[in-house]
């Protein structure tokens, strides 16, 4: 065999399995040119698979179906086990090389001669089939490296065409070579429209300069990726014509200069909506909790609106006689303000269909995606109002009535003047949330007016009661007096009718004044003259007061001081009054023979004081009624009007002190309380 003619052949069989790309095309290359090559009567090549077996992937002169059929292991044995599974009746005349690759062992490249005299000489044909096993080996490792391009190439292809944002790529020149699906869904460009077309296409036309210019530094800089918009807002400029805010990241490949730029974009128009949404209920919650003044809560609200919201903001309420009145119509555009002033002061006409009566008569949202010249012209009531309405121009509205808790209060009524913002079912569904929450304030702004007109009628009511009462009650003690001196003159016992007299007018006297100490207190009003007290004193005089009124009840009542006590700073007469209301309220509760003890020590910058009495104390689930007006904890007879404890609380807190109970069913109570120390003279 000529050994130059050999050479030839065999790198025209490496130049042929170079230049295939495809996998089956070398398989079949090998074989072929090898078989047609060594004159062999049958050629295959048997590749290790998945499994670990080796399999005929290509061959010729043999049965398809025995090497179809074919599996057998890679071993020392495999080429007598290939030839006996084959049924080639010589093994000497089959010889069989490795195909070894960059990872290892790949498989088998055979041949078979049936005539002696046709096969080459052994040494050297294993030779020439050694070479050719490598030449396969390499294509077999580049068709898989072409193959896992190939694959990975189709899979980003399939990544970028169903990917939610859009994925642009320019050349040098920012003309757009490549354009996504999500990107036609974006822009509403198809792809073949753009492809060639300059960027500026996709921008709106007062950004491209710096867009350009930003692309330019980008190529020249030394970063391969940038978040775009870090500074400023992006904006993309979508078929139609319309706006929308973007957030784009751009990369880089190439070398030299010669880059290829691929932008990634992402509509985030409702993420802005969101938190647009979202900052303006919030606004809302801070406008509606600073005041109880509906009216002037509503207004507010429309202001923020238009500044948020809407273009034009139109807000109608109930009036006491429950016919709809205009409160307010706030404009964007400060040019509309004659419009607003227009529709302010027209008269609602119930006789006429608009979106404010079906709102009011259905109690349902209205939402108008759009609005024809003729709709608009069919809400005005005359030529001014139409003029109003014509300049204001709206494109979309949304009506909502102001409901809570089945009542209705009004309408807020939402206008978009332009054709790329029209309002949809998430704008509806924000305008509802912001109608709740004004219904609410307006229901919480009534019910506080209705509150105080109620507590200004009893503090009226009790006013004129203790006037009225105390003129006769006067004359009744005066008398009262009179009769007492002259019952001095007569026997003693003349003088009961008078002493019964007294007594029951000082009590309706005492009662007059709590009702009056009550309504003091509660409206802040409540009056204390402060000076310097001696504690001990203080608590020496209150039990020398009340000494005949526990020994009338048979108790005995004592008084417990530590030394040196502390002048405080107090009313002198008010803190008597707390004495009197604790040591008699002791009094009504302790059975005969029962004790109570008044005290008194230093503590912290104040005089604690107390009352103690061993009655029958206090249920834990009365204890935190103690201080209600009207409330009394052991409902045994009728033992008062129920206003004495929380008289003596509004006393000690207006001293700037506090009070409470220590009480167990059986153990008797104690009420403490504190009252601070006078500052120092001088």
């Amino acid at each position: 065999m000529d050994e130059r003619k050999n050479y030839q052949e065999v790198l025209a069989i490496n130049r042929a399995i170079a230049s295939a790309e495809a996998y089956d095309d070398i398989l079949r290359l090998v074989v072929e040119r090898t078989a047609a090559f060594t004159h062999a009567n049958a050629c295959m090549l048997i590749l290790s698979q998945e499994d670990g077996l080796a399999r005929v992937v290509h061959s010729v002169g043999i049965d398809p179906a025995r090497a179809a059929a074919l599996a057998v292991p890679l071993t020392e044995r495999i080429n007598r086990e290939l030839c006996r599974l084959l049924g080639f009746q010589s093994p000497d005349k089959f010889l069989g090389v490795p195909v070894i690759g960059k990872g290892g062992l790949l498989g088998i490249l055979a041949v078979y001669w049936e005539e002696t005299e046709a096969a080459f000489d052994a040494t050297y044909d294993e030779e020439l089939l050694s070479a050719l096993a490598d030449q396969a080996a390499i294509g077999l490792d580049n068709a898989e490296r072409v193959r896992r391009l190939r694959a990975s190439e189709e899979k980003l292809a399939n990544i970028i065409s169903i990917a939610a944002d859009a994925i642009i790529s320019l050349d040098q020149a920012q003309r757009i070579v490549m354009f996504n699906g999500a990107a036609e869904k974006i822009f509403g460009w198809s792809r073949d429209e753009v492809l060639g077309k300059p960027l500026g296409l996709l921008i709106p036309e007062r950004f491209r300069a710096v867009h350009t210019q930003h692309v330019l530094g980008f190529g020249a800089g030394r970063e391969t990726a940038r978040k775009m918009g870090v500074h400023s807002e992006i904006f993309g400029l979508r078929k139609g014509g319309e706006e929308f805010p973007a957030a784009v990241a751009i990369s880089r490949v190439g070398e030299d200069g010669n880059w290829i730029y691929t932008a990634i974009l992402r509509d985030i128009t409702e993420q802005k909506r969101t938190e647009s949404e979202q900052r303006f209920l919030a606004e809302t919650g801070v406008i509606l909790a600073s005041t109880l003044d509906y009216e002037e809560t509503l207004t507010s609200i429309a202001k923020l609106a238009v500044r948020e919201f809407a273009d034009v903001c139109i807000v109608d309420v109930f009036d006491e006689s429950h016919e709809i009145r205009r409160l307010k119509t706030v404009s964007r555009d400060p040019s509309l303000e004659w419009a607003c002033e227009v529709l302010t002061k027209v008269p609602f006409d119930r006789t006429r269909p608009n979106l404010i009566l079906s709102a009011v008569e259905e109690r349902l949202p209205v939402l108008l995606e759009s609005l024809s010249r003729e709709t608009v012209a069919s809400f005005a009531q005359n030529e001014e109002r139409l003029r109003a309405l014509r300049a204001i121009d709206p494109k979309s509205v949304i009506s909502v009535p102001l409901l809570a808790h089945d009542q209705l209060f009004g309408v807020i009524v939402f206008v978009s003047r332009s054709a790329f913002q029209r309002y949809g079912s998430e704008d509806l569904q924000m305008a509802q949330a912001l109608a709740l929450r004004a219904s609410l304030s307006i229901e919480n702004a009534r019910l506080y007016r209705v509150a105080q007109r109620a507590t200004q009628s009893r503090d009226d009511v009790l006013g004129i009661v203790a006037h009225d009462l105390r003129n006769p009650l006067s004359t009744i003690q005066m008398q009262a007096t009179l009769l007492r001196l002259r019952g001095a003159e007569s026997e003693r016992g003349s003088q009961q009718p008078a002493d019964v007299l007294e007594r029951a007018v000082t009590r309706m006297n005492r009662l007059i004044q709590d009702l009056l100490d009550v309504t003091s207190i509660e409206a802040g009003h409540l009056s204390i003259e402060q000076a310097r007290v001696s504690a001990g004193q203080l608590v020496s005089d209150s039990v020398d007061s009340q000494r005949p009124l526990a020994a009338s009840a048979s108790l005995e009542l004592r008084f417990d001081m530590a030394q040196n006590l502390p002048e405080v700073w107090a009313d002198r007469g008010r803190l008597l009054q707390v004495f009197e209301n604790l040591i008699g309220n002791a009094v009504k509760f302790t059975e005969p023979g029962g004790r109570i003890t008044v005290g008194a020590a230093p503590r912290d910058g104040d005089v604690m004081f107390w009352v103690a009495d061993t009655g029958t104390g206090i249920a834990d689930e009365d204890l935190v009624h103690l201080f209600d007006r009207f409330w009394q904890a052991r409902k045994v007879g009728r033992r008062g009007a129920g206003l004495g404890l929380p008289i003596v609380e509004g006393l000690v807190e207006a001293h700037g002190g506090r009070i409470w109970v220590e009480s167990a069913p059986g153990s008797g109570s104690t009420f403490f309380f504190t009252i601070p120390t006078a500052p120092c003279e001088g």
